[in-house]
């Protein structure tokens, strides 16, 4: 029985949310303070009995600001049922059709502001005033790790230690007698021992001639209480030889997160099991962080009725970027509304889906935490946009803007994604019309792309003319830097064309002969990015200054010192995809 769905009304920043969880490892992503902690809450208020430690205990502020403390309403459905889970839960049950059933969890909490305390009901089925099974919780095994944690504390020796509860889940009811035995054989061979026996006759001594015959107690000294429960809370793990309160922090948390999954696993009296995971990159450098996706992803599709339903919320685009594709869940914040996309859900070709999980490095994965997106064609944009929104006057960085470098034209694996009830940021796409004998009509590919604004709102495409290139070179405060940064990668070549360029006239003339040469020459178009956007960081500094730098010629620095440059500048079409972006001052 797995966690289908779960349906949020007016809890903490949530007004209404619904979050669709896929089969198998459910990667819930997002920016800071976007819900993804209040989702992790909310299950915590269903999953667990309320006089458990990891139950929710909600208070005033868990009601949504400004809603004059509106109850909070939260749903939980659960599918895969076999028979016995509607058994178990037939006052949750729902009929879904095709004589399938759901169960169906109820939470409403209303705040007493006399007490000053937070009453929740809770109901099964679909109809208010239904009762829970006094046993709900018998069938039902959450475990949650919360952020930051300290993994000591769970592996220190404990009636509630995670090594007593997976000691406690491995161990049948008639094998108890097995740890007894041995430790009642070793409380009888230390009692034997001479220092115990001589200070136990000590203490029996002291406590006759203290409180007499009649009333002196006689007095044993034992080892361990020879009771299973006791001697495996008295159990520690020892990690490579030696205690584990000497291990890494980072290393505690995987051995702790592996006893966690073991004790679930072979929890098999269970309908429904899951483990609650807020930020498991915590403490974990990123090799570890893809090992530990890894093996929590293979536990969660198991196909041996075994399988542990993990729901982990993270920040990580390096988590983002390795998990499968299927699993993520994005929550976002649009007009102050809260929103969870599952991409699972999102209608996609099969090709393109596979084509999206290749793309999503440690980079592209950051659209899943945007604010704001801008998708480039490669690499030159991506190094030259901050100076050119600089230009613009605004920023990047402080505008919230995410930049995601398509590597080519791959921008139509991105495109389901976008729209309405999935990712609603404001994004846009800049791209090269390739109209190179400029009849006026920009090649299928931007047209292709530009259709789409049609039917998705939040959704801006804007192209040049020719290439992103050329647009650059027709200004004539940027194409003597051009030149200069070609040259100091291709001294001779960039000579060459510095002399042939400052014959010809016109603007469109000069950039096209820029062009021709930097295809021609097949330089990095990445280096020229770089080696331009250093020069337009020194733009406007005084020619002695420059000078002081090592490799500056006199004619260099007096091209830098005397260059001005400004918003016009700045390709028309970059700067509508930054007004489009409100990344620009008015």
């Amino acid at each position: 029985m797995r966690l289908r769905q779960l349906t949020i009304k007016n809890f903490r920043k949530i007004e209404t949310a619904t979050i669709d969880f896929p089969k198998g490892l459910c990667v819930v992503v997002g920016e800071n303070n976007a819900g993804k902690t209040a989702i992790i809450d909310a299950l915590r208020l269903m999953l667990f009995s309320g006089r458990e430690l990891d139950a929710l205990r909600l208070n005033d502020e868990d009601f949504r600001l400004g809603s004059n403390n509106v109850p909070i309403e939260i749903t939980c459905r659960f599918c895969d049922l076999d028979e016995k889970d509607e058994v178990h839960f037939m006052e949750c049950l729902v009929n879904v059709g095709d004589e399938k059933f759901e169960v169906q969890l109820n939470a409403r909490a209303e705040f007493n502001t006399t007490t000053r305390r937070a009453n929740v009901k809770m109901w099964g089925g679909e109809t208010e005033g239904g009762v829970l099974p006094s046993n709900l919780y018998d069938r039902i095994a959450a475990i949650y790790l919360q952020p930051l944690r300290d993994p000591e504390s769970g592996l220190r020796p404990g009636r509630n230690s995670q090594v007593a509860r997976l000691l406690q889940s491995l161990t049948a009811k008639e094998k108890h007698s097995d740890f007894e035995s041995i430790a009642k054989s070793a409380n009888d061979q230390i009692r034997a021992l001479e220092p115990v026996v001589k200070a136990k006759g000590d203490v029996d001594k002291q406590m006759t001639l203290i409180a007499g015959k009649e009333l002196a107690q006689v007095t044993d000294l034992v080892f361990s209480d020879p009771t299973f429960h006791r001697i495996i809370a008295g159990l520690e793990p020892r990690i490579d030889g030696q205690s584990f309160s000497l291990n890494g922090l980072g290393y505690n948390n995987l051995v702790f997160t592996a006893m966690t999954l073991s004790t679930l696993k072979r929890s098999a009296s269970y309908s429904h099991r899951s483990m609650l995971i807020e930020e498991p990159e915590a403490h974990l450098h990123p090799h570890l962080q893809v090992l530990l996706l890894r093996q929590l992803e293979r536990e969660a599709r198991s196909e041996d009725g075994n399988s542990v339903q993990v729901i982990l919320s993270s920040h990580s685009p390096i988590l983002a970027s390795q998990a499968p594709i299927d699993s993520l869940v994005t929550i976002q914040q649009t007009n102050g509304s809260t929103g969870a996309v599952c991409v699972a859900s999102v209608r996609y070709d099969d090709i393109l889906k596979k084509k999206l999980q290749r793309f999503l490095d440690a980079t592209r994965a950051e659209l899943f935490f945007a604010r704001r997106l801008l998708m480039v064609e490669g690499i030159a944009e991506a190094l030259l946009l901050p100076s050119l929104t600089a230009l613009a006057g605004g920023d990047l960085k402080a505008s919230a803007v995410t930049v995601l470098n398509a590597d080519g034209i791959n921008f139509n694996a991105f495109i389901p994604l976008l729209g309405v009830g999935k990712l609603n940021m404001p994004v846009a796409i800049l791209t090269d019309g390739d109209d190179k004998k400029r009849t006026g009509t920009p090649s299928s590919t931007a047209s292709g792309l530009k259709s789409h604004e049609s039917s998705i709102a939040n959704l801006r495409v804007e192209f040049g003319q020719v290439t992103f290139e050329h647009e650059l070179a027709q200004s004539p405060n940027l194409l003597p830097l051009m030149l200069e940064a070609y040259e100091n990668l291709r001294p001779i070549l960039g000579k060459a064309l510095k002399t042939r360029v400052q014959a010809l006239s016109g603007t469109d003339v000069k950039a096209d002969a820029f062009l021709q040469e930097l295809l021609v020459s097949e330089t990095s178009k990445g280096e020229f990015a770089q080696e331009l956007a250093s020069l337009m960081e020194l733009v406007g500094k005084a020619k002695d200054d420059l000078m002081k730098l090592p490799g500056f010629t006199d004619d260099r620095a007096s091209l830098l010192e005397s260059t001005k440059l400004s918003v016009a500048d700045v390709p028309l079409y970059i700067r509508n995809a930054f007004d489009f972006l409100g990344v620009t001052n008015p």
